[in-house]
């Protein structure tokens, strides 16, 4: 399903249901669990000085439902800006998980007006 805000501009679509919803403000993106459950991180893809980076499609975490693994994506490449629940804590369906930043470190924003 898809849903817009018409009363913000700023707010993006949600991701499809397996990759877990994300709304967005400015440069930050925040996802949510897609399904209730105990959750497992996984580890981050790359480190930039100190940071970690996700990219898009990437699984950060699986929630736990007895048997099942439901993975959580990242909607986009990203810093992890922050992580909001402890591994293996429970989570409710929607629950937010992890704060993403979309916003390219400052050298990386050199580069691209230095190639382009």
């Amino acid at each position: 399903m898809r849903t817009r805000d018409r009363r913000s501009p700023l707010l993006r679509e949600p991701a499809p249901d397996s990759m877990g919803e994300s709304v967005g403000l400015g440069g930050m993106r925040l996802v949510v669990a897609p399904a209730a459950g105990r959750l497992r991180h996984l580890p981050p893809m790359a480190f930039h000085q100190g940071d970690e980076w996700v990219s898009a499609g990437q699984a950060l975490a699986q929630v736990e439902q007895g048997n099942n693994l439901v993975e959580v994506h990242a909607p986009l490449g990203a810093r992890v800006a922050g992580i909001l629940v402890r591994d293996g804590e429970p989570v409710a369906k929607g629950q937010p998980l992890v704060w993403l930043d979309d916003t390219p470190p400052p050298e990386w924003r050199g580069e691209a007006r230095a190639s382009g």
